[in-house]
């Protein structure tokens, strides 16, 4: 195969790879790792995932062991921006001549691939691999690999990780994960190394013992944050305050009660980490309180524009719009509006519900991204007495800012956030 020498080009092929496959075990993933001399194993790395909150708390972890002067890896997705952005060391992304580099290196091992009988990369796999390549030769201090989806089966989970964090579980992805919540706990516990450390950001006692028992299995300790145990000294659109048993007080800028979860399950990642990562080192933690504070995340109850005050959010599921929408419901606004979009493979039949009972207006829309939903049976799903069907992005933008309600919301997608935000911020 040629290599490319644009970008563009490049990056049509890798999108055009497939997406899903049926998986057993990660047998082609390591098969493939062997290959290119496992990368995976070339620095430390922490593994998170989770329903939500997998990007916050990669954020937060990187914010923390930056501070300290570490070079800190992080894999994420999907990206706001630029596809750039999934793969960053220090909050920079890969430059294009990057991928290019790598991604023409693995094109060239395809001959080998042929030879040992190994299928090529799927869409995933391929960007993966380009991770773990670019981190193992930046010769990076730790990296921070967000799961895909799920856990035990994805593409990240070769990794021999120091930590592995589940956030929370809800409902998401259930025709891969299962329908129960045990059935998708566990499928995110099998990110867990053997006799290692597990943190989780469980509130419910069921699936915190389902958690412990399975850490036990695997030889491993588990710590749970103190969820519960915060006083909210300040909650706003803007920050948040709070008081931890823990770690004291705390200031954050991405503001809702999730967030303040989020940080607490990364604090407590960084406190049970110390030993592993800094050696004996007597490490303090208000370097990580101050970190925290300067902590960003782009597309999470993100401010655009403060008059008229305009919001976006990413929540995609029905756990993370309802927690988005009872942050908002608190929030000392008279009129509040929410420009929803969705993808098609999601509960938009309870999403649509939740918003309803929250906004005075809802705006139905659609991205342009394949998999989104259609407006119009969005739309028929939606029973309010003030809902507008509006397809046109830019002319829900102008329309949101010439008749502006005290508090407007784009929610529902994180593909939907990343066609929006530039247009936004223009």
């Amino acid at each position: 195969m040629n290599n490319f020498t644009n970008i563009t080009d490049f990056l049509n092929f890798v999108e055009n790879q497939k997406r899903f496959e049926e998986k057993r075990d990660l047998s082609k993933m390591q098969a493939l790792c062997k290959v290119f001399d496992h990368p995976e194993d070339g620095f430390k790395s922490i593994h998170v995932t989770g329903t939500n909150g997998k990007g916050s708390v990669v954020s937060y972890l990187s914010s923390i062991y930056q501070a300290y002067g570490l070079k800190v890896a992080t894999f994420t997705s999907p990206y706001i921006t630029r596809f750039n952005e999934r793969i960053s060391i220090n909050n920079e992304p890969i430059k294009d001549e990057d991928i290019l580099k790598y991604g023409n290196y693995i094109l060239s091992k395809y001959p080998v691939l042929d030879l040992m009988n190994i299928a090529y990369p799927s869409f995933f796999e391929f960007i993966t691999l380009i991770a773990f390549l670019y981190f193992k030769d930046q010769k990076v201090d730790l990296g921070i690999i967000e799961v895909g989806i799920g856990g035990r089966l994805d593409s990240t989970n070769v990794i021999d990780s120091i930590a592995s964090v589940v956030t929370n579980v809800s409902y998401d992805h259930m025709n891969v994960l299962g329908d129960t919540l045990e059935e998708i706990l566990d499928n995110k516990l099998g990110i867990l190394t053997r006799n290692t450390k597990l943190i989780v950001g469980l509130k419910d006692f069921k699936l915190i013992d389902y958690a412990a028992n399975y850490a036990k299995k695997m030889e491993s300790k588990i710590y749970t944050p103190l969820l519960g145990a915060f006083e909210i000294k300040k909650s706003d659109i803007f920050s948040a305050q709070f008081l931890s048993k823990d770690f004291g007080l705390v200031e954050i800028q991405l503001p809702g009660i999730h967030q303040i979860e989020n940080c607490l399950v990364a604090l407590t990642t960084f406190k049970e980490t110390k030993k592993e990562i800094f050696g004996e080192l007597a490490i303090k933690d208000e370097i990580a309180i101050a970190a925290v504070k300067e902590t960003t995340w782009p597309g999470r109850l993100e401010v655009m524009s403060k008059e008229p005050l305009i919001i976006i959010d990413g929540g995609h599921n029905i756990d993370g719009v309802t927690r988005v929408c009872e942050f908002v419901a608190q929030q000392n606004y008279s009129r509040k509006r929410c420009i929803f979009a969705c993808s098609d493979n999601k509960e938009k039949e309870k999403m649509i519900k939740q918003i309803s009972k929250h906004f005075d207006q809802i705006i139905i829309t659609s991205f342009t991204y394949k998999r989104h939903s259609s407006a119009s049976e969005l739309f028929e799903y939606l029973e309010h007495p003030n809902k507008i069907l509006m397809e046109d992005i830019d002319e829900i933008i102008k329309f949101v800012k010439e008749e502006p309600y005290d508090l407007n919301l784009f929610l529902g997608s994180l593909y939907f956030v990343s066609e929006i935000r530039p247009k936004l911020k223009a």
